[in-house]
């Protein structure tokens, strides 16, 4: 760690020497402005903040050709990526995930105590700035204890010259979360409401929503993996409260528009996103904001498109709202796959063709398992995009979600659920409006342990691992609400589901499309048995379904990949360079 903090220390101080850090501002000359001089307005503050806003690209789609959160797993049983994905093997002499974030923890830290030195601010303004400093560092940190569980807990300036600075033990991450939740209550309590404080920058009702996440997730880690000191009812009962202060909140609503929250040119108007990241191929503010992304080139390309797996689209239930194992569910034609589904599937995947090698769409568009997913592309307007050279990536400028009204009252049903206090007026005022305005899908009814849809029985799924017929629904919803959103990777590891990565152990979640539904699509196009032929010699198949990867279970020889899961894969290992540098970390168990 000494290396690296000492390499912030270096980064910052000379970012504040060239205009307090800001890459939308034109710099000044060194000798006119210093870390000594700058801290004089609130302005000046404002000005630091910026650079912690131009990095939420990586919590939307990305910038340029680089990846943002959404549908960018590798790692997931949601869909399956061009190139096969494997558990990290040998633990690494450093790490992008474990540099930057405290690089970016020590910005916050130097925020912190610079808000002090600035004359005449208002005790609510400087609560506000300092409310936004510690969001962000919550954020920094949670990257960090998602990667690494225990770390290093630094809420301070670190001093040099001080050995116990540079050579600190990790913390647990049960303290740690601690901290970054006091952080996030500090924000939620302190920060300006969103009328005051300033269109889409972090308020009051971002700081809850980022407090329901970072709770739950943590709730259910110590839960389900049985942290020894841990309290997951303490986080449970946060996350809940959290989301309950947006939902009281009545600014936010859910309409009937599921797939124009990703696909919007923009997202200023939208009840259903609490905070996004602009794209824009316009010269505003000056000509210093111009930042798109390649979403498009991801989904709308030659290149196999990372397609739903057989395991996501079983998630979804009939029109009924009824899961999978309680319908005649036929997946041999894309007819009994895609009708009377929950229609966030069919906002999702595209219903009309089944692309895969050899069996290319329009302008060559390929899927990894024949299921493309749609979900970011707004292909009704694909004729006016071209016209203004925003189809082609990386020139998309659709704006992308940060913080969805979706996954906070995910969040809260989930929370609820956990707790053993989840009433049908919890239901209705969280997953229920996803359900009938989202998914045009029946609300769930719960009767002390029961839960139905239209007076049916939901029933226990074979093999689940939910604890309640009433989790394994809200999880179900969860999935199908923020499928390819960013979240799944995530909710594996937090419910301790990492099997479910397993290729041998689940097969289901890398297959595609049944070869039935495929053959069936291609007669129906004008195909005939020897073009067949041909394509079923370019596609690997397993037990009847579309396969990307050779695995093992299709090709007991030759070259074959596989994912074998273990438990250490929970946790990445610690960097053997930080540990070199700072002999008191320890490594994660297993590596």
């Amino acid at each position: 760690m000494k290396k690296t903090i000492y390499t912030i220390a270096i980064a910052v101080f000379a970012v504040l020497g060239l205009c307090s850090c800001s890459d939308y501002l034109d710099r000044t000359p060194l000798d006119s402005n210093s870390d000594a001089t700058n801290w004089t307005s609130e302005s000046s503050i404002e000005t630091f903040a910026w650079k912690f806003y131009g990095r939420l690209s990586e919590l939307s789609y990305g910038s340029g050709w680089t990846r943002g959160q959404y549908h960018s797993e590798t790692l997931t049983d949601d869909y399956s990526t061009e190139d096969f994905s494997e558990f990290t093997k040998n633990v690494p002499n450093s790490s992008g995930t474990w540099n930057t974030n405290y690089d970016r923890i020590r910005e916050t830290n130097i925020l912190l105590n610079r808000i002090e030195k600035v004359p005449g601010l208002s005790e609510a303004a400087a609560n506000h700035w300092k409310g936004v400093a510690r969001f962000f560092r919550a954020l920094y940190y949670y990257n960090l204890v998602r990667t690494y569980g225990d770390v290093v807990w630094v809420a301070e300036e670190v001093d040099f010259s001080k050995e116990e600075n540079v050579t600190r033990p990790r913390d647990s991450r049960v303290q740690v979360v601690d901290n970054m939740v006091a952080d996030l209550e500090f924000a939620m309590n302190n920060c300006y409401d969103p009328a005051k404080a300033g269109a889409n920058t972090v308020n009051s009702m971002v700081a809850a929503a980022l407090l329901s996440r970072v709770a739950l997730y943590e709730g259910a880690w110590e839960k389900y993996h049985n942290t020894t000191g841990g309290h997951p009812e303490t986080f449970y009962t946060k996350a809940k409260d959290a989301a309950n202060k947006v939902i009281s909140s009545g600014l936010y609503e859910v309409t009937d528009d599921y797939k124009g929250m990703y696909t919007s040119l923009s997202l200023t108007t939208s009840k259903e996103v609490l905070m996004y990241k602009i794209y824009t191929l316009a010269n505003v503010n000056g000509g210093k904001i111009s930042e798109a992304h390649a979403q498009y080139g991801w989904i709308d390309s030659s290149t196999p498109t990372w397609g739903l797996t057989k395991s996501a689209i079983e998630n979804y239930t009939n029109s009924a709202g009824l899961p999978v194992h309680m319908f005649n569910y036929n997946d041999q034609t894309m007819a009994g796959v895609f009708q009377n589904r929950d229609k966030r599937l069919n906002a999702t995947i595209y219903d009309q063709i089944l692309p895969i090698i050899n069996l290319a769409w329009d302008y060559g568009i390929l899927s990894t398992t024949g299921y493309w997913t749609f979900k970011f592309l707004p292909l009704e307007r694909r004729a006016e995009m071209e016209k203004n050279a925003s189809w082609n990536a990386p020139s998309n400028d659709t704006d992308g979600p940060v913080f969805t009204y979706s996954e906070v009252l995910e969040n809260y049903a989930e929370a609820c659920a956990e707790l053993g206090s989840c009433t049908q007026a919890d239901l209705d005022k969280s997953i229920n409006l996803l359900r009938t305005k989202h998914g045009k899908i029946p609300a769930l009814t719960v009767s002390g342990t029961n839960v139905s849809v239209n007076g049916v029985a939901i029933t226990k799924a074979p093999n689940d691992p939910a604890a309640s017929v009433l989790l394994q629904e809200i999880r179900r919803d969860r999935r199908s609400e923020l499928m390819c959103d960013g979240f799944r990777h995530d909710d594996l590891m937090r419910w301790a589901l990492g099997g479910n990565l397993d290729t041998r152990k689940n097969p289901d979640g890398y297959l595609g499309a049944s070869l039935a539904a495929i053959k069936d699509y291609y007669l129906s196009t004008g195909g005939n048995e020897s073009g067949w032929a041909a394509i079923l010699a370019k596609n690997f198949s397993y037990q009847g379904y579309k396969s990307p990867y050779n695995t093992s279970a299709i090709n007991a020889g030759g070259t074959t990949v596989d994912r074998v899961w273990e438990d250490k894969y929970y946790l990445e290992p610690i960097p053997a360079g930080q540990i070199l540098l700072d002999s008191n970390l320890t490594q994660n168990p297993g590596w």
